[in-house]
């Protein structure tokens, strides 16, 4: 076929067609009949970001097996692209625009409706395009939510992105050979949202009530938000983990965990696993907290404790998988690895391979390193790649820390979680705390201060305790969600609410938070010798010579006190 002829001389990569074809029409010209022609030619036209990608793996399946099929893969990655009427390779401004048209739809045609009448229909229109409110919220909130623009746009957007990543996975696109870990678009996506991110983070400053004034920026990277502080706290609750252990006599243990065969959808090499079924990453990462539930669920049966840390990861073509660092009673450690191992090969565990690949358990051994050394390396490359030059497939560290968390953050991936530890808001919120006059808050905050988790992990009561039962704890307060302003608050459910640290609570006492009553500005102070300018789009008071006061806070000596101009709008 003349199709096949030009497949052939055709480059192997798809952004290299461009060269030779015109179009993913050229590119399959002369395979089928006319009609197999406009068939295709209606398909592309509707997945342009991902037509000439498409049209390398339809002439790939003719080659292997005959174009009927192909034209079967082609009319699956229809389907795939599209929810309801919703294309997902539409860019965001087409998605934010079909938000805002069903938001007012939900508006439009509830109009007249009660309240169980319109939450009925908004639970049906959101399901249409497999989104789901919770179940036990209030109808008031679910009609609120249903008719709001932003819980559209956050919504779709989230649920396209993710399916179009599925969408590239069918088209052989995430493997070690094209790209590892994620797609080239969705790192591109990621790395773009970031820079707008940090631009926007130059952007603002946070003004406290007596006129304190932080750079957004500033506060983003003195948090856990910036990778080399979060690297950095993972690692002091490691130590201060391991360092319990020892004192308790337990053992460690290191596990790695893989799904099965068919949750694959690439082998290193690039070429298809042709046992994949097409699950997705979250059903492959539910897969695993499904096994580890029942995993947990066992140990409580035999009365057995396990402390330490989960790190998920993806493979070469985005399969999650699991690695357990785990504390036990050396007593309990062969049993641990048992239930770990029956539970891991639960599913398709006579498969070619599976004692291999998909389970695998290493005692920690205090003379060959530590449980940091085991763990760090895995740590640093989910993270930001330092210290590490290359990943266990050979790429370069950073790039591949890069790739690693535009995953995770696409998928809504916890990557690291601990396990049977006490909580560490109430860390990080006794780090910020002042020095108090109470003994017993003093010495667990100068431990969180000096990042000594060891004796924090201790005055919190240990491993596996309740977190009703733990000696601290945090209590909030409840704000109301901005778009659920407005409301009566007592026909609202919790998921109404955000949760803010308004107090730490002991046994004995409940020690406050202080509120500083921090506010956003939409653009940094000037500078108070500056010359005036204008900023935003705002006129300029002269009289205040660029100067613009922060609330709570007194002008300068010799400025004048007149609010005229100098507000913060």
């Amino acid at each position: 076929m003349r199709g096949l002829k030009k497949a052939t001389e055709c480059p192997k990569s798809a952004s290299k067609c461009l060269k030779s074809v015109t179009s993913p029409d050229e590119l399959t010209q002369g395979i089928g009949t006319r009609e197999c022609h406009e068939f295709r030619k209606k398909i592309f036209n509707r997945i342009t970001p991902i037509s000439y990608d498409t049209a390398h793996k339809y002439l790939k399946i003719t080659r292997e097996l005959d174009y009927v099929h192909a034209n079967r893969f082609l009319n699956r990655i229809d389907k795939q692209i599209h929810i309801a009427d919703l294309n997902i390779t539409w860019d965001i401004k087409e998605i934010r625009e079909f938000a805002n048209k069903k938001s007012m739809e939900c508006i439009l045609d509830t109009v007249g409706l009660n309240d169980a009448q319109s939450v009925a229909w908004c639970k049906a229109k959101l399901l249409k395009y497999g989104i789901t409110l919770p179940e036990k919220a209030s109808d008031i909130e679910n009609i609120a939510s249903a008719k709001n623009e932003k819980f559209w746009f956050l919504k779709l957007k989230q649920l396209a992105s993710q399916k179009f990543e599925q969408v590239r996975r069918s088209l052989d696109l995430i493997n070690q050979s094209k790209s590892p870990y994620c797609s080239n678009d969705q790192l591109r996506q990621w790395e773009w949202e970031k820079e707008q991110s940090l631009e926007y983070m130059s952007k603002n400053w946070f003004c406290s009530a007596s006129g304190e004034l932080i750079s957004m920026l500033d506060a983003y990277k003195s948090n856990v938000s910036n990778p080399a502080i979060r690297r950095a706290e993972l690692m002091v609750r490691i130590k201060g983990t391991e360092e319990y252990s020892k004192l308790l006599g337990h053992i460690g243990y290191f596990y790695t965990i893989t799904s099965p065969s068919k949750y694959h959808s690439h082998y290193k090499t690039g070429r298809p696993n042709p046992k994949y079924q097409n699950f997705n990453v979250k059903e492959t990462n539910d897969y695993l907290c499904k096994q580890w539930q029942k995993t947990r669920a066992q140990f409580h049966r035999e009365n057995i404790q396990v402390y330490g840390l989960r790190v998920v990861e993806p493979h070469h073509d985005g399969t999650p998988h699991w690695h357990l660092m785990l504390f036990m009673a050396p007593e309990h450690a062969h049993r641990v690895t048992e239930i770990l191992k029956f539970y891991a090969l639960e599913d398709d565990g006579a498969e070619r391979g599976a004692e291999k690949n998909r389970f695998n358990a290493k005692e920690i051994i205090p003379e060959k390193g530590s449980a940091q050394d085991y763990i760090a390396k895995y740590v640093c490359k989910n993270i930001d790649g330092e210290y590490i030059d290359k990943d266990k497939y050979g790429n370069d560290a950073k790039t591949s820390a890069k790739r690693i968390t535009a995953w995770a953050s696409l998928f809504r991936i916890r990557q690291f979680q601990f396990i049977g530890g006490p909580s560490v808001s109430l860390w990080r919120e006794l780090r910020k705390t002042k020095e108090s006059k109470s003994s017993e808050l003093e010495e667990i905050r100068k431990a969180a201060d000096s990042s000594d988790w060891l004796t924090y992990l201790v005055l919190m009561g240990g491993h596996n305790i309740p977190k009703q039962d733990r000696p601290f704890a945090i209590e909030y307060k409840k704000q109301l969600k901005k778009h659920l302003e407005g409301l009566e608050a007592s026909t609202l459910s919790e998921h109404a609410f955000n949760k803010k640290p308004c107090s730490i609570r002991s046994t004995t006492n409940n020690y406050p938070i202080e509120d500083k009553g921090w506010k956003l500005l939409s653009s940094p102070p000037e500078q108070i010798n500056c010359s005036p300018a204008p900023r935003d789009g705002r006129a300029v008071d002269e009289a205040s010579g660029g100067y613009r006061r922060a609330w709570g806070g007194a002008p300068p000596a010799g400025r004048s006190s007149n609010p005229v101009g100098l507000g913060l709008v």
